[in-house]
């Protein structure tokens, strides 16, 4: 009788089979226990400090609905998890106000935020000659005389997480810090005061 045809022979290709059925069976719990012990929660975001170089019409151009801005704000960035590290990439941060942008993007260097790691980042954005709506110059001048400045800062990029070994794949990161700004007519300065809660919202 050949020795295929003997019923207590093993199977080379079944044994193989049920040894890989076994490992991934195995790098899935372990991937599950990591997930729930390690799971990341998302960094938090707020606005400690606001300074406004300039916030007007740009008189001296040729075109009427030009804005000049710089400004400079302090982002602090919080990492919430005690046993795992955040990396930020391809950051760069908008301020808009009523819904246009009053700057350009600016690039923010890589980050590696350590676990319950504390950052401070201080960009400075603006540009001399940006084009806005006359509504939105409009409003700008009432809101200034009134004394009080809505402005929305976004920070768009990735953010990866690390706990040990373990890294995870990079996924979009999108905050929004929406900030009433204490700001009248010819009042920049070295810092403005900020009406409101500076917490951001964070997505991920």
């Amino acid at each position: 009788m050949d020795k295929k045809d003997c019923p207590g022979s093993p199977n080379p290709n079944r044994f193989l089979c049920t040894c890989i059925l076994l490992l991934l069976i195995l790098a899935g719990i372990t991937a599950l226990v990591v997930y729930f012990v390690y799971r990341p929660s998302k960094p938090h975001f707020s606005v400690a400090r606001l300074s406004v170089y300039a916030l007007t019409n740009n008189v001296s151009s040729q075109y009427p609905n030009l804005l000049c801005t710089s400004m400079q704000f302090t982002f602090v960035l919080n990492n919430p998890n005690d046993r795992v590290g955040i990396f930020y990439d391809r950051l760069s941060v908008y301020v808009y106000y009523h819904n246009e942008p009053i700057t350009p993007p600016v690039a923010l260097p890589p980050i590696f935020q350590e676990p319950a790691g504390t950052v401070a980042l201080s960009p400075v954005v603006g540009a001399p000659s940006v084009p806005v709506s006359g509504d939105a110059l409009t409003q700008l001048t009432a809101d200034r005389a009134y004394g009080v400045v809505g402005l929305k800062v976004v920070v768009l990029g990735r953010v990866r997480f690390k706990s040990g070994p373990f890294k995870s794949g990079w996924s979009m990161l999108y905050v929004r810090c929406d900030l009433a700004v204490g700001l009248k007519k010819g009042g920049t300065g070295t810092s403005v005061p900020l009406l409101t809660e500076a917490k951001c919202l964070v997505e991920t």
